[in-house]
């Protein structure tokens, strides 16, 4: 067993269960294995069978035979007598089933139908015909939810079955069919009990204990007697009384209905019923199954019922505005955004894909007129499908090109937030891609005009060579053709859709005005986008539906179409990158609204956004918050440790060096562009030590001023009352002195200011010790003057030793200081580490493009074209070559 945080569920627990490898051969322990797999079954809730694909897959799953003695080892009602009962009950509670089919060879065509099926278990192995107790049928039967993966085998040496070396590379296909398999689990539902109890370590421990027990005398596990058991002994006050509705309830009314064959039997009481309820991952459109209902979602994760608002509006008088309340929604979400914008002509069916994206049927409005419907900007957030923890932004914009619209400059700058705002773009477009619709996509060879990379002495003009940035931070770019009605075939032969485009992409030879005009939006989309692609689309159904599209089930839309609408949705859902800042920074809600704002401020004001300000702008408020969370961290980290005072300022010191460790983590994951590092300077947790100091001095003070109190009681009483005033009364004076001061230092926890007070108690006695012993009349002169001497020789022993241990203090304040210092030196270290990384693999990334595109350029005879990329090349070699030389002046 392995206990982790969730990664993608706050406040929960991944809890992972790795078992003995079943028998290859039958052995005489073949019990001991069957009774191990009902115990996995009935603590997990994702059941994973793990095996290899060497041989027929059918007959690897055929070897799962355990699964045939479920329904016998575990019975969910006692009424329930029939094995048909049963195991109608256990297909609503067992967990998920995943079958993980390991190193089998790459088959597109399957991987795909499985990825477009949801790997389903299903629409790949069926049971056998006739055979009712075999493994396959007997898992259709008692597994509801079942899911199958495949993996290629993991290293990149070619060799089947053989794992990678330690260390080794994985295959990136390897890599992707894992991360889907991640995705997968990592979204299931908490496992649970009957009414909506989430099992903690507490409950999952007992139920283990119990079901062992059973399993080792060989019982049946009576699952409602179990699961009452533990809820009674861990949540009486919950469970006393109460008869909790069953779920099985309704399964059991409608098995007749389902089933006429089976005879009809008398309904079992359910009403008490307390059983496990099994997980589910979301469905396809994000919804859940009836088990949701005992899951806790986290408010951070708002749903999408809340549904498409209107993130920036388009007003005919007042050009571009942010809708407030949109804004307020995107930056409430701290997760980081994958954020995919759809542009295109007007009335081509742009909201239609959004919605599929989104997983839905409806959403953002299609509208069924030839007036443009969307106007503006509007937003979805989405959880994303495949990976937990990140939200989709769906941005779908206004239509360009509408006639009635009568301001040109409006359809570019929609087309230029599309392109600054996202992470995948989407343009759309009706029929093919021929010089018309290079025609219609002008707005892209406009962008250098509209956008800055970096800021420019001249306002509003584009700084010079910024085209040759743009790669670096514009998003990936998808071509999405509708209506499409030809055949993928060129020369002869068969061709893809992403060949198809590459082709329509090809430049015209020439230097004349006229081939410029043709290759300018060419070069422009080769230049300037890191990665395209093409889908091509039939029509979504007949003509006369088309305007009530969203009406529409999926078995009303055409085949061909669903089918390419599918592969669509998977392609962005598993390529579209999360958001990020030049230099690696992940974009949150709260950071894209700021972006948002940035640039339609900018855009409002006659100036071209510019990228290079907008991250300057950003980092200031995301720096100042930092160091806010950063304190904040700082101060949570010592609230549970810091109870002064504390015994030695060592322990002091340690407990500000963890609490300062955590404030710089905090601050260096967020902060980013910290110039001259003055954010981090500001952080002065060095002022907070010296609070910290003082406020502990001066709780050690206080502590011992009141223990010096407390003992020195009956000595001052003695003195008020004349005791000592008496013939040898001055050695009994310093007698009941000496033990107040060993009872003081026999107390514990009195901190540094332990002898100084002591010091400070002793000086007061000072006029009373004195005046007492000269009224002592059994001393001679001669015993008073010793007596008096070695008073002094005490205090001044009490002096030196307080003088030593303020000199150790401030030696150890020196040390921290230094060490302090370096803490500061290590992680900005490690962080400018990262962001120099970070900046090297974008220009090897950029540099890496421009040198396959001057290699096509070359290759189609465009000696010219390649040329001008020459000097692109050259800038990010240098560029390269500086940041790896890169040092930095720090503190």
């Amino acid at each position: 067993m392995r206990c982790l945080p969730h990664p993608a569920r706050a406040r929960h627990s991944l809890v992972l269960l790795d078992t003995e490898g079943f028998p290859d051969h039958e052995q005489d322990d073949e019990d001991a294995f069957s009774r191990l797999f009902v115990l996995n079954v009935l603590l997990s809730s994702v059941f994973v069978y793990n095996s290899r694909g060497d041989g027929d897959p059918q007959t690897q799953l055929e070897r799962l035979t355990y699964v045939r003695e479920l329904s016998q080892r575990v019975r969910v009602l006692p009424e329930c007598c029939e094995p048909w009962d049963n195991s109608v009950l256990l297909s609503t509670i067992l967990p998920t089933f995943v079958w993980c089919l390991r190193d089998v060879v790459p088959d597109p065509q399957l991987d795909w139908e499985l990825e477009e099926e949801q790997h389903n278990l299903d629409s790949t192995v069926s049971a056998t015909p006739g055979a009712d107790h075999s493994p396959t049928r007997c898992i259709q039967s008692t597994f509801s939810c079942r899911k199958l993966f495949r993996f290629c085998p993991p290293g990149l040496d070619g060799e089947w079955g053989m794992p990678p070396a330690p260390l080794g590379p994985l295959h990136p296909t390897f890599q992707g069919q894992l991360e889907h398999f991640q995705q997968y689990v990592l979204s299931c539902e908490p496992k649970t009990t009957l009414g909506k109890h989430l099992i903690d370590g507490t409950f999952l421990a007992g139920l283990l204990e119990r079901i062992v027990e059973l399993l080792g005398r060989d019982e049946t596990i009576l699952l409602q007697e179990v699961c009452k058991e533990l809820l009674e002994a861990t949540m009486p006050h919950e469970v006393e009384g109460c008869r909790t509705p069953s779920p099985l309830g309704p399964v059991l009314e409608s098995r007749g209905a389902a089933s006429a064959a089976q005879p009809l039997r008398p309904k079992p009481k359910v009403e008490a019923v307390v059983v496990l309820q099994a997980s589910s991952a979301p469905d396809r459109d994000g919804t859940r199954g009836d088990s949701a209902q005992a899951s806790l979602w986290d408010p951070a994760q708002a749903t999408s019922a809340t549904g498409p608002i209107c993130l920036v509006e388009n007003v005919p008088s007042q050009g571009l505005q942010v809708n407030r309340e949109a804004l307020a929604q995107l930056q409430a979400r701290s997760q980081p955004v994958v954020v995919v914008a759809i542009a295109g002509l007007y009335r081509t069916g742009k909201s239609y894909l959004m919605n599929q994206l989104a997983g839905k049927r409806t959403g953002f409005s299609l509208g069924s007129t030839i007036q443009s419907h969307t106007k503006g900007i509007w937003m979805w957030c989405v959880p994303h499908p495949r990976r937990p923890g990140h939200t989709l932004v769906l941005l779908d914009t206004e239509g360009l090109g509408d006639v009635e619209k009568g301001n040109a400059k409006n359809d570019t700058w929609i087309f230029t937030l599309a392109v600054l705002l996202s992470s995948t773009l989407v343009y759309n477009s009706l029929g093919v891609i021929d010089q018309g619709a290079m025609d219609r996509l002008h707005y892209v060879t406009e962008l250098t005009e509209h956008i800055q990379a970096k800021a420019a002495s001249g306002a509003g003009l584009a700084a010079a060579g910024d085209g040759a940035d743009f790669v670096r931070f514009f998003p990936a770019f998808v071509w999405a053709v509708r209506d499409f009605t030809l055949q993928l075939r060129l020369d002869g032969r068969d061709i893809t859709a992403d060949e198809y485009l590459e082709h329509a992409l090809r430049l015209k030879p020439g230097d004349d005005q006229c081939a410029q005009t043709y290759n300018l939006p060419r070069l422009c989309l080769h230049h300037f986008f890191p990665t395209r692609k093409c889908f091509v689309f039939e029509q979504p159904a007949h003509g006369e539906y088309l305007h009530r599209l969203e009406e529409l089930h999926d078995d009303q839309l055409d085949p061909g179409f669903r089918k390419q609408a599918a592969h669509f949705c998977a392609y962005i859902w598993a390529t579209a990158q999360t958001k990020a800042l030049p230099g690696g920074h992940v974009v949150t809600g709260k950071l894209l609204g700021d972006l948002v704002v940035t640039y339609v401020d900018a855009i409002c004001s006659g100036a071209v956004p510019c990228l290079e300000n907008a991250v300057l702008a950003l980092a200031q408020v995301e720096n100042s918050v930092a160091v806010e969370e950063a304190m904040a961290r700082y101060r949570t980290a010592l609230g549970p440790w810091s109870v002064l005072p504390t015994e030695t300022l060592s322990e002091l010191l340690a407990l500000h060096a963890q609490a300062e460790h955590d404030a710089l983590e905090v601050f260096m994951a967020r902060a980013f562009k910290d110039e001259d590092h003055l954010f981090q300077r500001s952080l002065k947790l060095d002022v907070e030590l010296s609070k910290l100091c003082a406020a502990n001095k001066q709780a050690s003070h206080d502590r011992c001023q009141a223990v010096l109190l407390e003992l020195s009681g009956d000595l001052e009483a003695h003195i008020g009352s004349g005791t000592y005033a008496v013939p040898g009364g001055y050695q009994r004076y310093l007698d009941e002195r000496q033990r107040v001061v060993e009872q003081y230092q026999e107390v514990s926890r009195k901190g540094l200011m332990a002898v100084s007070a002591l010091q400070e108690f002793l000086r007061s006695q000072d006029a009373v010790a004195d005046t007492i012993r000269e009224a002592d009349q059994s001393l001679s002169e001669h015993d008073k003057e010793l007596a008096g001497q070695q008073a002094r020789t005490e205090a001044a022993e009490h002096e030196a030793a307080a003088r030593r241990m303020a000199q150790e203090a401030a030696e150890q304040r020196r040390q921290e200081a230094k060490r302090s210092q370096a803490e500061h030196v290590q992680q900005l270290e490690a962080r400018l580490e990262t962001e120099r990384q970070q900046l090297l693999a974008e220009h090897q990334q950029a540099l890496d493009h421009k040198l396959k595109e001057q290699e096509r350029l070359l290759h189609q005879g465009f000696q010219h074209q390649a040329e001008q990329l020459r000097a692109e090349i050259r800038g990010l070699q240098r560029q390269i070559s500086q940041s790896r030389r890169q040092t930095c002046v720090l503190f």
